[in-house]
């Protein structure tokens, strides 16, 4: 984490996009992404900095791990994970120092798997976002008669209707990702698979059918998950999950208006649960940055009036977006 005499040193220094803070201190590494800098919390024993994401090659994941950190990769080490829950826990543990994870889609909403285990996660820290466009293809075998096709199930139902005209009679599968799909078929050519044309090219099969999607413009949003700080730009959101106490007619509205007091916008809320029936924890999205007055001081008062249990989650920069 930041110390003082850190912060003194190079709180005004500006970093070129690709190139580590070579100087560093308890560990840590400095980079750009989205132009904002972050300082990075490094395992002490760890030469490079170790990133993960939903693998194989070529899920949307890895486009957005390339698109968000860029020339860096080549001076990372990098891993694949068989789902995005695992990518957040060895974050947690300590075993990688970034993951990029999907959090929400513009079609199928919110990547439930990983508002769950960011609910769980004590010390993973949100650290940026990218909004990355999505277009299907359907891959696979030409001219074959097709018995089963395969995706991740957030790909299979952005493809809904596509799949009903084209194709009503062949079951559908659920995969681990949209490469998993692939892989299944490479082996079997009865066997069709909903991925990027990127996948199609790296494992060597055919387009059937390109952007299947049922929504023009459909976008997944990803974040980067650390353990470290940001600074505040000036264009920052901030994530945090509170669980109200209960015994209060109205909680929930007096901490969303105490909120609209400090002049605050609220840009999403989620309820998740807490393992108890009626009983759930509130994570919002807010403009600003934890740093910002106004909201240090709303969340201040609202751990202090109706929240005991509440964490940050992170403050970082805003994608621009496509």
């Amino acid at each position: 984490m930041f110390v003082g005499a850190y912060k003194r040193q190079y709180k005004n220094k500006r970093l070129p996009e690709g190139s580590f803070l070579l100087e560093k201190m308890n560990k840590d590494h400095e980079i750009l992404i989205n132009g904002s800098p972050l300082c990075i919390e490094v395992a002490p024993s760890r030469l490079q900095l170790r990133v993960g994401c939903l693998g194989p090659a070529g899920t949307y994941t890895e486009t957005a791990r390339h698109n968000l950190l860029g020339d860096y990769l080549s001076q990372m080490e990098s891993k694949f994970l068989p789902s995005n829950s695992a990518v957040i826990q060895k974050v947690e543990d300590g075993e990688l120092d970034l993951g990029v994870v999907p959090v929400e889609n513009s079609t199928e909403g919110d990547v439930v798997e990983v508002l769950r285990e960011l609910n769980y996660a004590k010390r993973v820290r949100i650290l940026a976002e990218t909004i990355l466009g999505i277009k299907h293809s359907l891959i696979g075998r030409l001219g074959v008669s097709l018995e089963q096709i395969r995706s991740h199930p957030q790909a299979l139902a952005q493809c809904r209707s596509f799949l009903l005209k084209n194709y009503p009679t062949v079951s559908q599968q659920q995969s681990l990702s949209t490469t998993a799909a692939v892989e299944a078929a490479v082996i079997d050519n009865k066997i069709a698979a909903i991925a990027s044309s990127r996948a199609a090219e790296i494992y060597g099969l055919s387009t059937i059918a390109e952007d299947i999607g049922d929504i023009v413009g459909n976008s997944t949003r990803f974040l980067v998950i650390g353990r470290g700080e940001t600074s505040p730009t000036g264009y920052d959101a901030t994530a945090l999950i509170f669980t109200p106490v209960n015994d209060q007619v109205g909680i929930l509205a007096k901490c969303l208006t105490l909120f609209s007091s400090y002049g605050i916008n609220l840009t999403k809320i989620d309820s998740r649960p807490t393992g108890a029936l009626r009983e759930y924890d509130f994570l919002v999205t807010l403009d600003g940055h934890i740093q910002d007055s106004a909201v240090k001081g709303a969340v201040t008062e609202l751990r202090t009036k109706y929240c005991p249990s509440l964490r940050v989650l992170g403050s970082y920069r805003r994608s621009v977006g496509l």
